[in-house]
């Protein structure tokens, strides 16, 4: 692990505080991507230097490659679990959804808490846990907001806080050109959604469900209710509670995948004609008899494997940070939802 620190990341550490952190956490360690943080590098500087005013030990460690951010938490992790003397109070994962996920997969099982600071495109996991993406209340949070139990899903051995997908949603995620999302941010999604649309052939997914198989064009299996943003695509999930909410688009075809689209964006999704959502502990994903069975299935907003797809509960919760008094079941309305 030392040799991946000093050949995948640049370490960055404060003077440790003379006083102690007056009550909240004393030492953090911050997994930043500074692929993701380019656009938002003063809001990341912001937050640093606030929890450095409340004397708090901050350690940085840059990734450099896909993968370190999981390997950097892992560690973390395993110096938590032996108690060590340099062990940190809690993991910060700086960065998009993706970067999260990462840090997710790097912390399953302990008791090390995992705290954001979000820094991407869409920020959909601050919105859920109730974070401004303003560098006070980050900072406050890091270093005194609670720690709850995140109940995660888990999909072919990788775990999710937020969906799961196939179909539509994984291939616009597959296909997003990554200098074009760098520039243009959530357009980027929006004009490869475009693109998706007119290469689309209708096909369909078998899902296993409590005992029963259904039919579908799409598939979402969300632990949490907010979708692409602060979109709404499954109402009553939660990252508290250990249920899935399987979200079938039932109807294959362009005008069928533009018409969800825009019953999302209005808020009508859940009463849409074709759309049901079905709760559960466990399910299974697999293309229709004499189709391509390796299509694409993203996580949190990044491929993470192949069809056929079994998702599931794992045991252990995360422990994640969230703000004090923060209440999972209120959603943010659009004007607390706003970047510094």
């Amino acid at each position: 692990m030392d040799q991946i620190i000093r050949d995948s990341a640049r370490v960055k550490r404060s003077e440790p505080p003379a006083s102690g952190a007056e009550g909240g956490r004393g030492h953090v360690l911050v997994i930043y991507n500074p692929i993701a943080g380019q656009r938002r590098y003063a809001l990341f500087s912001s937050v640093i230097e606030r929890l450095k005013a409340h004397g708090v030990e901050v350690t940085v460690l840059e990734t450099g490659a896909r993968g370190d951010a999981e390997a950097f938490a892992r560690h973390a992790r395993q110096h938590s679990l032996m108690k060590a003397a340099n062990a940190p109070d809690a993991v910060v994962a700086a960065g998009g959804d993706g970067t999260i996920n990462e840090v997710v997969n790097g912390m399953s099982g302990g008791e090390l808490p995992l705290a954001i600071l979000p820094l991407g495109t869409a920020n959909v996991l601050a919105a859920e846990i109730g974070l401004k993406v303003k560098a006070e209340a980050i900072a406050d949070t890091i270093w005194r907001g609670p720690a709850i139990d995140a109940h995660t899903g888990d999909v072919n051995g990788h775990r999710f806080t937020l969906m799961a997908g196939v179909g539509l949603d994984a291939d616009v995620v597959a296909n997003v050109n990554t200098r074009v999302k760098a520039r243009l941010g959530k357009g980027a999604y929006a004009l490869t959604t475009l693109s998706e649309l007119v290469s689309y052939k209708p096909h369909y997914y078998r899902v296993a469900i409590n005992g029963h198989t259904y039919k579908a064009a799409s598939v979402v299996v969300a632990k949490a209710h907010y979708y692409g943003g602060t979109f709404i695509c499954a109402p009553d999930a939660r990252l508290d509670a250990q249920i899935l909410h399987v979200c079938l688009f039932e109807r294959a075809g362009r005008w069928n995948a533009v018409r969800y689209a825009a019953n999302m964006m209005m808020g009508r999704l859940p009463t849409t004609a074709g759309y049901r959502i079905i709760q559960t502990r466990s399910v299974s994903i697999w293309a229709e008899e004499g189709a391509y069975s390796g299509d694409p299935v993203q996580a949190d907003g990044d491929i993470v494997t192949n069809l056929p797809a079994s998702i599931s509960l794992p045991s252990q919760p995360l422990k994640l940070v969230v703000p004090r008094g923060a209440g999972l079941q209120r959603p943010l309305s659009s004007d607390q939802f706003s970047s510094a």
